[in-house]
């Protein structure tokens, strides 16, 4: 082979290895790959750079995919209220309802107020404003005891509603009840 065939096929196979990585940048990075999703695991309509398809998976990703948003309070009454209406709750178990259902919706407003603070305690720190170490760990330690305490609470209304379910009404709470509560329990 001539000498001038050799540079050109070096070039070639060293410029296709610089040329990929490139390629996958631009078009998102799953190279096909990506199950329908526009590439790098995005939604069709989100077209940005694929350069920060790995970063963001990393980021958006939960045990079981990407987790969704928190839950609405409005949203959370409502799938209580659709529960409640679908477990056609005799009047003894109604009563013991109304406290599980309370509890809920109190772990909910708490989880919202901690989201607030950390969110407003993070915008402090960036301005220069960081508490003390001592302070932040008192303040997680009081964060989770508070959690702690509103899951017990939960757990024993659920449990005292739970022993007087039917049959049918317990398949049904069984169904439910985890996925109404699985954004609460995430934190």
């Amino acid at each position: 082979m001539k000498p001038y065939l050799w540079v050109l096929a070096a070039f070639v196979f060293i410029s296709s290895f610089l040329l990929v990585p490139d390629v996958y940048a631009q078009f998102g990075g799953g190279g096909g790959m990506g199950g329908g999703m526009g590439g790098g695991g995005r939604p069709p309509g989100d077209r940005g750079k694929g350069c920060d398809t790995v970063e963001r998976a990393n980021v958006d990703k939960g045990p079981m995919g990407n987790q969704p948003p928190p839950m609405s309070r409005e949203q959370l009454q409502y799938q209580l209220q659709t529960l409640q209406t679908d477990l056609r709750l005799a009047p003894e178990q109604a009563t013991l309802w109304q406290p599980f259902a309370e509890r809920v919706l109190a772990l909910e407003s708490d989880l919202t107020r901690q989201r607030v603070r950390s969110i407003s305690a993070s915008d402090m720190e960036q301005k220069g404003q960081a508490a003390d170490s001592i302070k932040q760990v008192a303040r997680a330690v009081d964060t989770a005891r508070n959690h702690l305490t509103a899951l017990e609470d939960i757990e024993a209304s659920s449990r005292a509603l739970y022993q007087t379910l039917e049959p049918g009404q317990k398949t049904m709470a069984n169904a439910r009840l985890g996925a109404l509560l699985a954004p609460l329990l995430r934190g």
